[in-house]
């Protein structure tokens, strides 16, 4: 990692990894910051690197990360069924909290009501979060493209009609109007 001049005077630090060191930070006073660039890193279950800017803000309890970041990832065409590749973009706030304050050197119970991710040996691992958001951010049914040809169309078929049943047919639902 290299340190750069940053915004305010915060140095914006590089990295390849989505594991971060936070046991300085976790160290330092209420509203310390930390500001990384990362790039081009590489998280387990993804198919490319991963590129944006993190901010790791020390709250009174925890580590807030605000992330903004993006990836490309593969999918089919929900139209024409063809391989493509989408480009996903992430912004999360997530909170990573410590089980011991690093200050005391003593066992912290976290709220009952948090919600979040774990600080472990003094590191976060943004791997999980950025796994879950991609997860949410992609499409339903992507498409390729404006031009997409889409599935072949055929005239509809109608359900053949079971003699059995045939009777059935005649019979009319009548109801009252509310």
């Amino acid at each position: 990692m290299t340190a750069e001049s940053g915004i305010a005077g915060h140095a914006v630090r590089r990295t390849t990894s989505l594991l971060i060191n936070v046991s300085t930070l976790l160290q330092e006073p209420i509203g310390s910051l930390r500001r990384y660039e990362v790039v081009d890193a590489r998280a387990n279950g993804l198919e490319s690197g991963i590129s944006g800017s993190l901010r790791l803000l020390r709250t009174d309890q925890s580590v807030l990360v605000t992330a903004s970041l993006s990836t490309t990832t593969r999918d089919l065409c929900g139209g024409c069924l063809q391989e493509l590749e989408l480009l996903i973009d992430l912004a999360f706030d997530e909170e990573f909290w410590p089980a011991s304050d690093a200050a005391l050197g003593v066992a912290v119970e976290p709220p009952p009501e948090r919600a979040g991710f774990d600080v472990n040996g003094g590191q976060i691992d943004l791997s999980e979060a950025v796994r879950q958001y991609l997860e949410m951010g992609r499409p339903m049914s992507p498409r390729c493209g404006a031009a997409c040809p889409g599935l072949i169309d055929r005239e509809p078929q109608e359900a053949p009609i079971d003699e059995r049943w045939s009777a059935l047919a005649n019979f009319k639902i009548e109801s009252e109007p509310d």
